[in-house]
Protein backbone atom coordinates (compact mmCIF):
# COMPACT_ATOMS: atom_id res chain seq x y z
CA UNK A 1 0.00 0.00 0.00
CA UNK A 2 1.49 3.39 -0.76
CA UNK A 3 2.80 4.63 2.28
CA UNK A 4 1.49 8.03 4.30
CA UNK A 5 3.08 11.25 2.93
CA UNK A 6 4.59 12.44 6.58
CA UNK A 7 5.34 16.01 7.72
CA UNK A 8 7.24 17.52 10.71
CA UNK A 9 6.84 20.49 12.38
CA UNK A 10 8.74 21.86 15.09
CA UNK A 11 12.47 20.97 15.53
CA UNK A 12 13.12 22.60 18.76
CA UNK A 13 12.38 20.13 20.92
CA UNK A 14 14.13 16.92 21.59
CA UNK A 15 12.32 14.21 19.90
CA UNK A 16 13.06 14.75 16.15
CA UNK A 17 15.62 13.94 15.35
CA UNK A 18 15.66 10.65 18.56
CA UNK A 19 12.86 9.27 16.06
CA UNK A 20 14.44 9.88 12.89
CA UNK A 21 15.88 6.71 12.91
CA UNK A 22 12.43 5.01 13.41
CA UNK A 23 10.91 5.53 10.08
CA UNK A 24 13.53 3.43 8.58
CA UNK A 25 11.59 0.87 9.88
CA UNK A 26 8.23 2.08 9.20
CA UNK A 27 7.39 1.69 5.56
CA UNK A 28 3.99 2.67 6.70
CA UNK A 29 4.99 6.84 6.42
CA UNK A 30 7.10 8.29 3.90
CA UNK A 31 8.80 11.32 5.36
CA UNK A 32 8.64 14.17 2.50
CA UNK A 33 8.40 17.92 4.60
CA UNK A 34 9.52 19.36 8.27
CA UNK A 35 8.86 22.85 9.37
CA UNK A 36 10.78 24.79 11.84
CA UNK A 37 10.37 28.89 12.65
CA UNK A 38 13.79 29.34 13.29
CA UNK A 39 15.54 29.17 9.98
CA UNK A 40 19.15 28.73 11.11
CA UNK A 41 18.14 26.01 12.91
CA UNK A 42 16.08 24.26 10.29
CA UNK A 43 18.47 24.74 7.66
CA UNK A 44 20.97 23.52 9.93
CA UNK A 45 18.90 20.30 11.20
CA UNK A 46 17.56 19.64 7.78
CA UNK A 47 20.76 19.59 6.37
CA UNK A 48 22.13 17.04 9.71
CA UNK A 49 19.33 14.28 10.02
CA UNK A 50 15.90 15.12 7.94
CA UNK A 51 17.13 16.19 3.66
CA UNK A 52 13.17 16.97 3.26
CA UNK A 53 11.41 19.98 1.66
CA UNK A 54 11.61 22.71 4.33
CA UNK A 55 9.73 25.45 5.37
CA UNK A 56 9.35 28.45 8.52
CA UNK A 57 5.97 28.88 8.21
CA UNK A 58 3.80 25.40 8.48
CA UNK A 59 1.04 26.69 7.10
CA UNK A 60 2.95 25.90 3.53
CA UNK A 61 3.54 22.43 4.81
CA UNK A 62 0.15 21.93 5.11
CA UNK A 63 -0.59 22.76 1.79
CA UNK A 64 1.09 20.15 0.46
CA UNK A 65 -1.40 17.65 -0.96
CA UNK A 66 1.43 14.85 -0.44
CA UNK A 67 0.97 15.11 3.21
CA UNK A 68 -1.22 13.00 5.02
CA UNK A 69 -0.14 12.97 8.94
CA UNK A 70 1.72 15.70 10.56
CA UNK A 71 3.66 15.10 13.96
CA UNK A 72 4.08 18.03 16.11
CA UNK A 73 7.58 18.99 18.07
CA UNK A 74 6.28 22.56 19.09
CA UNK A 75 6.56 24.01 22.58
CA UNK A 76 3.43 23.27 24.53
CA UNK A 77 1.74 26.05 24.19
CA UNK A 78 1.97 26.24 20.26
CA UNK A 79 0.32 22.47 20.03
CA UNK A 80 -3.06 23.26 20.41
CA UNK A 81 -3.35 25.80 17.34
CA UNK A 82 -0.95 23.76 15.36
CA UNK A 83 -3.25 21.13 15.42
CA UNK A 84 -6.43 22.76 14.78
CA UNK A 85 -4.62 24.28 12.01
CA UNK A 86 -3.56 20.59 10.73
CA UNK A 87 -6.65 19.31 11.04
CA UNK A 88 -8.40 22.34 9.03
CA UNK A 89 -6.01 21.31 6.37
CA UNK A 90 -7.29 17.63 6.53
CA UNK A 91 -4.16 15.97 8.17
CA UNK A 92 -3.93 13.46 10.32
CA UNK A 93 -2.06 14.17 13.80
CA UNK A 94 0.11 13.01 15.99
CA UNK A 95 1.07 15.57 18.64
CA UNK A 96 3.65 14.94 21.32
CA UNK A 97 2.78 14.45 24.76
CA UNK A 98 1.70 16.18 26.86
CA UNK A 99 0.17 18.24 24.02
CA UNK A 100 -0.06 21.72 25.81
CA UNK A 101 0.76 23.80 28.46
CA UNK A 102 -3.03 24.10 29.97
CA UNK A 103 -6.39 22.47 30.21
CA UNK A 104 -7.34 24.94 28.15
CA UNK A 105 -5.17 23.97 25.15
CA UNK A 106 -6.15 20.23 26.20
CA UNK A 107 -9.92 21.00 25.24
CA UNK A 108 -8.99 22.90 21.87
CA UNK A 109 -7.33 19.81 20.85
CA UNK A 110 -10.42 17.78 21.88
CA UNK A 111 -12.63 20.43 20.16
CA UNK A 112 -10.58 20.03 17.16
CA UNK A 113 -11.34 15.93 16.65
CA UNK A 114 -15.34 16.97 17.39
CA UNK A 115 -15.22 18.80 14.32
CA UNK A 116 -13.24 16.57 12.31
CA UNK A 117 -14.27 12.81 13.29
CA UNK A 118 -12.75 11.56 9.98
CA UNK A 119 -9.04 12.24 10.78
CA UNK A 120 -6.97 10.62 13.43
CA UNK A 121 -5.24 12.71 16.48
CA UNK A 122 -2.87 10.63 18.69
CA UNK A 123 -0.43 11.17 21.27
CA UNK A 124 2.76 8.72 22.24
CA UNK A 125 1.66 7.52 24.81
CA UNK A 126 4.11 4.82 23.66
CA UNK A 127 4.27 2.40 27.39
CA UNK A 128 1.28 1.52 25.90
CA UNK A 129 2.97 0.00 23.18
CA UNK A 130 5.28 -1.86 25.00
CA UNK A 131 5.79 -5.54 25.21
CA UNK A 132 5.49 -6.08 29.08
CA UNK A 133 1.86 -3.98 28.68
CA UNK A 134 0.08 -7.04 27.27
CA UNK A 135 0.88 -9.25 29.88
CA UNK A 136 0.07 -6.73 32.89
CA UNK A 137 -3.43 -5.81 31.22
CA UNK A 138 -3.89 -9.78 30.57
CA UNK A 139 -3.46 -10.17 34.14
CA UNK A 140 -5.68 -7.46 35.47
CA UNK A 141 -8.32 -8.26 33.35
CA UNK A 142 -8.27 -11.74 34.02
CA UNK A 143 -8.73 -10.76 37.73
CA UNK A 144 -5.11 -12.65 38.86
CA UNK A 145 -4.52 -9.57 40.73
CA UNK A 146 -7.68 -9.05 42.16
CA UNK A 147 -9.21 -5.46 42.48
CA UNK A 148 -6.40 -2.96 41.83
CA UNK A 149 -6.22 -0.84 44.77
CA UNK A 150 -2.68 0.38 45.08
CA UNK A 151 -0.18 1.35 42.24
CA UNK A 152 3.39 3.35 41.84
CA UNK A 153 4.51 4.81 38.69
CA UNK A 154 8.08 6.38 38.75
CA UNK A 155 9.60 8.29 35.76
CA UNK A 156 12.62 10.21 36.40
CA UNK A 157 15.45 11.55 33.86
CA UNK A 158 18.37 13.40 33.78
CA UNK A 159 18.86 16.90 34.59
CA UNK A 160 17.33 20.39 32.89
CA UNK A 161 20.34 20.68 31.66
CA UNK A 162 19.94 18.51 28.93
CA UNK A 163 17.24 20.90 27.58
CA UNK A 164 19.47 23.12 27.00
CA UNK A 165 21.69 20.78 25.25
CA UNK A 166 19.19 19.60 22.94
CA UNK A 167 18.10 23.49 21.45
CA UNK A 168 15.22 23.26 23.53
CA UNK A 169 15.17 25.97 26.56
CA UNK A 170 11.59 26.33 26.00
CA UNK A 171 10.83 23.39 28.69
CA UNK A 172 12.64 25.32 31.58
CA UNK A 173 9.31 28.26 31.78
CA UNK A 174 6.22 27.32 34.01
CA UNK A 175 4.45 29.40 30.98
CA UNK A 176 5.21 26.19 29.09
CA UNK A 177 4.75 23.62 31.70
CA UNK A 178 8.05 22.11 30.68
CA UNK A 179 7.94 20.40 34.51
CA UNK A 180 8.54 17.00 35.14
CA UNK A 181 5.17 16.28 36.00
CA UNK A 182 3.37 17.50 33.53
CA UNK A 183 5.77 16.67 30.35
CA UNK A 184 6.92 12.85 32.26
CA UNK A 185 4.29 12.44 34.56
CA UNK A 186 1.47 11.99 32.32
CA UNK A 187 2.92 9.10 30.98
CA UNK A 188 2.22 7.13 33.83
CA UNK A 189 -1.44 8.71 34.79
CA UNK A 190 -2.36 7.84 31.15
CA UNK A 191 -1.11 4.17 31.66
CA UNK A 192 -2.67 3.32 35.19
CA UNK A 193 -5.80 5.68 34.11
CA UNK A 194 -6.03 3.08 31.06
CA UNK A 195 -4.48 0.07 32.67
CA UNK A 196 -7.56 0.13 35.30
CA UNK A 197 -9.99 1.15 33.10
CA UNK A 198 -10.84 3.88 36.30
CA UNK A 199 -11.05 7.61 36.64
CA UNK A 200 -8.78 10.01 38.94
CA UNK A 201 -10.78 12.03 40.72
CA UNK A 202 -8.09 13.77 42.91
CA UNK A 203 -4.30 15.11 43.31
CA UNK A 204 -2.03 16.00 46.66
CA UNK A 205 1.02 17.27 44.78
CA UNK A 206 4.48 18.41 45.74
CA UNK A 207 7.45 19.85 44.19
CA UNK A 208 11.03 20.41 45.26
CA UNK A 209 14.57 20.85 43.70
CA UNK A 210 17.78 19.95 43.19
CA UNK A 211 21.13 21.76 43.06
CA UNK A 212 22.83 22.49 40.03
CA UNK A 213 22.17 24.75 36.77
CA UNK A 214 20.49 25.95 34.42
CA UNK A 215 19.19 28.78 35.81
CA UNK A 216 14.81 27.48 35.30
CA UNK A 217 11.55 28.34 36.60
CA UNK A 218 10.35 24.61 36.88
CA UNK A 219 10.26 22.25 39.42
CA UNK A 220 13.03 19.45 39.50
CA UNK A 221 10.87 16.40 41.06
CA UNK A 222 7.15 16.52 41.51
CA UNK A 223 5.29 13.47 43.27
CA UNK A 224 1.56 13.25 43.20
CA UNK A 225 -0.83 11.23 45.13
CA UNK A 226 -4.09 9.99 43.17
CA UNK A 227 -7.16 9.13 44.22
CA UNK A 228 -9.37 6.77 41.47
CA UNK A 229 -12.96 6.94 41.47
CA UNK A 230 -13.47 3.39 43.29
CA UNK A 231 -10.97 4.59 46.56
CA UNK A 232 -7.74 3.43 45.00
CA UNK A 233 -4.77 5.17 44.86
CA UNK A 234 -1.11 5.83 43.23
CA UNK A 235 1.79 7.35 44.02
CA UNK A 236 3.33 8.78 40.53
CA UNK A 237 7.04 10.49 40.76
CA UNK A 238 8.51 12.12 37.75
CA UNK A 239 11.71 14.62 37.83
CA UNK A 240 14.79 15.54 36.32
CA UNK A 241 17.25 14.73 39.26
CA UNK A 242 19.68 11.82 38.53
CA UNK A 243 22.52 12.68 37.90
CA UNK A 244 25.33 11.74 34.72
CA UNK A 245 26.23 8.50 36.64
CA UNK A 246 22.68 7.00 37.16
CA UNK A 247 22.38 4.33 34.91
CA UNK A 248 20.75 4.43 31.34
CA UNK A 249 19.90 8.43 33.17
CA UNK A 250 16.57 6.95 34.17
CA UNK A 251 15.11 5.56 37.01
CA UNK A 252 11.47 4.13 35.43
CA UNK A 253 8.82 1.61 37.14
CA UNK A 254 5.49 0.55 37.49
CA UNK A 255 3.37 -1.44 39.81
CA UNK A 256 -0.33 -2.44 40.74
CA UNK A 257 -1.11 -4.26 43.99
CA UNK A 258 -4.55 -6.37 44.25
CA UNK A 259 -6.50 -7.78 46.40
CA UNK A 260 -5.56 -10.88 45.17
CA UNK A 261 -1.77 -10.02 43.78
CA UNK A 262 0.90 -7.24 42.54
CA UNK A 263 2.22 -7.10 39.16
CA UNK A 264 6.01 -5.43 39.65
CA UNK A 265 7.88 -4.35 36.48
CA UNK A 266 11.24 -2.01 36.62
CA UNK A 267 11.33 -1.55 32.32
CA UNK A 268 14.65 -2.68 30.91
CA UNK A 269 15.69 1.28 29.57
CA UNK A 270 19.08 0.24 28.59
CA UNK A 271 18.33 -3.22 27.29
CA UNK A 272 16.00 -5.65 25.48
CA UNK A 273 15.06 -7.82 27.88
CA UNK A 274 12.48 -7.14 30.68
CA UNK A 275 11.32 -9.28 33.52
CA UNK A 276 7.96 -8.54 35.27
CA UNK A 277 7.32 -10.08 38.54
CA UNK A 278 3.37 -11.67 38.65
CA UNK A 279 2.34 -12.73 42.01
CA UNK A 280 -1.40 -14.05 42.01
CA UNK A 281 -3.08 -16.06 44.72
CA UNK A 282 -6.24 -16.15 42.66
CA UNK A 283 -8.27 -19.59 43.59
CA UNK A 284 -7.77 -20.98 39.96
CA UNK A 285 -3.64 -20.48 39.99
CA UNK A 286 -2.23 -23.19 40.89
CA UNK A 287 0.51 -22.96 44.34
CA UNK A 288 3.60 -23.50 41.68
CA UNK A 289 2.03 -20.41 39.94
CA UNK A 290 1.84 -17.68 42.46
CA UNK A 291 4.69 -15.79 42.27
CA UNK A 292 6.80 -15.96 38.75
CA UNK A 293 8.66 -13.87 36.91
CA UNK A 294 7.90 -13.52 33.43
CA UNK A 295 10.71 -13.00 31.05
CA UNK A 296 10.01 -10.61 27.79
CA UNK A 297 12.50 -10.22 24.87
CA UNK A 298 11.61 -7.31 22.69
CA UNK A 299 13.33 -6.78 19.20
CA UNK A 300 15.75 -3.30 19.10
CA UNK A 301 15.22 -0.78 16.55
CA UNK A 302 16.92 2.00 16.87
CA UNK A 303 15.30 5.55 17.74
CA UNK A 304 13.11 6.68 20.26
CA UNK A 305 11.44 4.45 22.56
CA UNK A 306 12.49 1.55 19.92
CA UNK A 307 9.93 -1.14 19.43
CA UNK A 308 7.37 0.77 21.57
CA UNK A 309 7.72 3.91 18.94
CA UNK A 310 7.90 1.72 16.30
CA UNK A 311 4.45 -0.23 18.20
CA UNK A 312 2.67 3.00 18.90
CA UNK A 313 3.53 4.57 14.72
CA UNK A 314 2.59 1.60 13.21
CA UNK A 315 -0.74 0.82 15.25
CA UNK A 316 -1.79 4.92 14.46
CA UNK A 317 -1.30 4.05 10.57
CA UNK A 318 -3.42 0.90 10.93
CA UNK A 319 -5.88 3.06 12.38
CA UNK A 320 -6.13 5.42 9.45
CA UNK A 321 -6.08 3.00 7.52
CA UNK A 322 -8.80 0.66 9.09
CA UNK A 323 -11.27 4.05 9.97
CA UNK A 324 -10.67 3.13 13.56
CA UNK A 325 -9.87 4.85 16.92
CA UNK A 326 -5.79 4.74 17.59
CA UNK A 327 -4.18 3.61 20.41
CA UNK A 328 -4.68 7.00 22.31
CA UNK A 329 -7.46 9.01 21.83
CA UNK A 330 -8.15 12.70 22.20
CA UNK A 331 -9.74 12.11 25.09
CA UNK A 332 -7.12 10.21 26.60
CA UNK A 333 -4.91 13.13 26.00
CA UNK A 334 -7.58 15.34 27.69
CA UNK A 335 -7.96 12.55 30.42
CA UNK A 336 -4.39 12.87 31.52
CA UNK A 337 -3.93 17.13 30.97
CA UNK A 338 -7.03 17.20 33.50
CA UNK A 339 -4.75 15.31 36.33
CA UNK A 340 -1.98 16.81 35.83
CA UNK A 341 -3.53 20.13 36.23
CA UNK A 342 -5.52 19.11 39.23
CA UNK A 343 -1.58 18.21 40.40
CA UNK A 344 -0.51 22.10 39.83
CA UNK A 345 -3.31 23.59 41.28
CA UNK A 346 -2.58 21.14 44.96
CA UNK A 347 1.27 22.50 44.39
CA UNK A 348 -0.19 26.02 44.31
CA UNK A 349 -3.09 25.60 47.20
CA UNK A 350 -1.13 23.45 49.23
CA UNK A 351 -3.97 21.20 49.44
CA UNK A 352 -5.83 17.95 47.77
CA UNK A 353 -7.72 19.15 44.36
CA UNK A 354 -10.32 17.28 42.68
CA UNK A 355 -9.69 16.37 38.92
CA UNK A 356 -12.12 18.74 36.41
CA UNK A 357 -15.11 16.05 35.35
CA UNK A 358 -15.55 14.95 31.78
Amino acid sequence: MKPLGLGIIGLHHQHPRWYHPLWDNLPQYKPVAVAEADEAFLKASNDEFFHLNAYTDYHQLLDRKDVDVVIIWTPHSQMPQVVADAAAAGKHVIVEKPCCADLAGGRRIAEAARKHPRLKISAPYCWRAHSVTPHIRQAVQAGLLGEVRAMEGRLNAGGAHRYIRDNCPWMLLNSERGGPLWNLGVHWIDYLRWMTGREIISVCGQVTRVAGGPQREIEDVGQALLTFDNGAVAFVEASYSLPDSFPGKRDVAVSLRGTLGDAVWNPAWEGVVDKLLLVSEAPHVPPADRCRTVEITSKFYPGYCGHMGINFLADFADAIRDDRPPMVTPDDILGAVRVADAFYRSVASGKAEKVEAK
